[in-house]
């Protein structure tokens, strides 16, 4: 699991695909410009992203996040369409009207919950 809150953090997605890189830069720009690039990601407003790596982030990311991806119910799910036919998703949670967790997930470990919502 990888966990990234501000723009200087791409270095940590270096290896996914260039399509998700994109997303996850987009959003971690609106994060920077709107909520200051020197906030807390855990005690600031904004919100911050993580990228699942292994079906075993999911537990992770229930005990410390307590977000139940099997359950919980997502504001949108985009597909992102990759050029090396590994597709990925971003599934916007929402927690509170001023923070959000963007997770990035590929598609193949996507849980039957967020699949049904995906927007095409």
């Amino acid at each position: 699991m990888i966990e990234l809150a501000y723009l200087v953090d791409m270095d940590k997605v270096k290896s996914i695909p260039e399509e998700v890189q994109k997303v996850i830069g987009g959003i971690l720009q609106v994060l920077d410009s709107e909520y200051g690039a020197n906030r807390d990601k855990y005690e600031d407003d904004g919100g911050y992203v993580v990228v699942v790596e292994k079906e075993e982030d999911f537990q992770v990311i229930k005990d410390k996040i307590y977000i139940d991806c099997d359950s919980i119910i997502p504001e949108y799910v985009d597909k992102i369409v990759c050029t090396n036919d590994k597709d990925y998703t971003n599934s916007l949670i929402l927690c509170n009207n001023e923070y959000a967790i963007s997770l990035i997930i590929p598609m193949e470990l996507l849980p039957q919950n967020l699949k049904n919502h995906i927007i095409d």
